[in-house]
């Protein structure tokens, strides 16, 4: 009866948890996007302010790049430094699993009154989309059971942890396992850019832990900001 009720309080909760987050979501993109449009705007007034002055026979100046602003790359395309990067700009993030109906807000940090709250980030693993294996902590019978039904996931499917700030990192399962609690070097580096979830096994008992292991398939912004397109790709970019 208890857990069934501290799941009961704890979804309730999360519903609105995550509805304040997809306002919050929506409300920077859209600020993202006036900012865009402003530059763009601005470009192109500097263009008609070029293109008169050289009808004056002033010098022909060129554009520089001719790219589209505001349009987010794949991450194999641009630039991401994790030395210049914190905890404060993924979480907190969402995690979406299609497969097993999965859609949580992750915190930084795995203390007890934020596992409450539903999955945390182990700090001393890194950050998500950078090398090595960021981990996820979570419940599986009380406080919504965030991560009841990792076990019934297999290789390839899909993982979702998307960022207040639009940016989407797809990973894909890649093996599962069950381990004695003290083995600890499942959370030891790794070559590749893994995510791993893990919870008590098996359900309402802590003897062991079950241990999720995905690679990273992706890491794309949700949303080309000037045309609000969502863009998808999927090629293995964890090694």
């Amino acid at each position: 009866l208890y857990p069934s009720y501290t799941n009961i309080i704890a979804k309730r909760k999360e519903a609105n948890i995550l509805s304040t987050w997809e306002a919050q979501k929506e409300a920077f993109l859209e600020e993202e996007k006036r900012s865009a449009e402003l530059v763009e705007n601005s470009k192109i007034t500097s263009k008609d302010i070029l293109e008169e002055d050289n009808k004056k026979g002033n010098e022909i100046i060129e554009e520089s790049d001719g790219s589209s602003i505001g349009t987010y790359n794949n991450i194999d395309e641009e630039i991401v430094d994790y030395k210049d990067l914190t905890a404060e700009d993924f979480f907190p993030l969402k995690i979406r699993i299609p497969k097993i109906d999965l859609e949580w807000i992750v915190n930084e940090g795995t203390d007890r009154q934020t596992l409450k709250e539903g999955p945390g980030h182990i700090i001393e693993t890194p950050l998500p989309g950078d090398l090595g294996r960021c981990t996820f902590s979570g419940h599986r019978t009380t406080y919504g059971a965030p991560f009841n039904k990792i076990d019934e996931l297999v290789k390839g499917d899909l993982i979702y942890l998307e960022t207040i700030k639009g940016k989407v990192l797809t990973y894909a399962v890649t093996e599962l396992e069950v381990v004695d609690p003290r083995d600890v070097y499942i959370l030891e580096g790794s070559d590749k850019k893994e995510l791993v979830l893990t919870s008590c096994y098996p359900e309402y008992s802590a003897a062991e832990r079950i241990i999720l292991i995905a690679e990273l398939v992706n890491a794309i912004k949700t949303y080309d900001i000037l045309t609000n397109k969502i863009l998808y790709a999927h090629s293995y970019l964890g090694r």
